[in-house]
């Protein structure tokens, strides 16, 4: 054996020894088997009422690998005599690797013929002096405007963008464990204004405090639920 094949040898067992290092061993799903998000989110939400609805722009089609990667979604929309009327689209994933990830919303409305007219990380006040990150958006077509403000968690990450998503996995990967993912994203059919983010960011602090404390988890993480106890 020549030089060269044992140097080749050599860097074929260490990308091996890697890939075995790299591969995830543990997982962490706050989902527990059984649960559903219909179960976790109420119908009531401070002044916002379920109703039944379909207008909704989904982070998903049939026989999509988006339909492989979400094991369940919840659609609602909710209306209120006091505010906007809200469109809420829960995605959970089980699993999220390099296959199967989140699809974040500024890639599903422009699938569907929208423009990004506007992004901005943003951080939402929970109560207690707890911060949830989060992103605004407005989505723009030749006959419909949304404002958006959506978060994502995966494992008890909290990413507020696709480059922030990819180092998270990464992350979890080094540190050998697998985790679920969910997408929780608000809107309304109104061009964006800080009044219109302003009443999106009501709900959505409205709706974590309307959940039982032993499933936010689900939404917003351990570290997170665990801080608004």
């Amino acid at each position: 054996m020549n030089r060269r094949d044992l140097l080749m040898g050599g860097g074929m067992l260490a990308a091996a020894g890697t890939a075995l290092a790299l591969t995830p061993r543990k997982r962490l799903v706050l989902l527990d088997e059984g649960q559903t998000l219909e179960a976790v989110v109420p119908t009531q939400i401070a002044d916002w009422t379920d109703q039944p609805s379909e207008a909704f722009i989904m982070p998903k089609t049939p026989g999509s690998l988006a339909d492989r990667l979400y094991n369940q979604t919840l659609t609602r929309l909710y209306v209120s005599d006091r505010g906007l009327p809200v469109m809420l689209v829960i995605a959970y994933g089980a699993v999220q690797n390099d296959q199967l990830q989140l699809h974040r919303p500024e890639v599903c409305y422009q699938a569907v013929g929208f423009e990004i007219a506007s992004s901005q990380a943003q951080s939402l006040a929970l109560g207690n002096d707890v911060k949830l990150p989060v992103r605004a958006l407005e989505a723009v077509s030749t006959t419909r405007v949304e404002s958006i403000l959506y978060w994502t968690r995966i494992g008890n990450d909290l990413p507020t963008d696709g480059g922030g998503q990819r180092m998270v996995k990464l992350r979890q990967q080094m540190a050998g464990y697998l985790a679920d993912g969910v997408l929780v994203r608000m809107s309304s059919a109104v061009p964006a204004s800080p009044a219109a983010f302003a009443e999106l960011s009501r709900f959505a602090a409205a709706m974590v405090a309307a959940i039982g404390a032993g499933d936010r988890d689900v939404l917003i993480g351990r570290q997170l639920a665990a801080a608004l106890k």
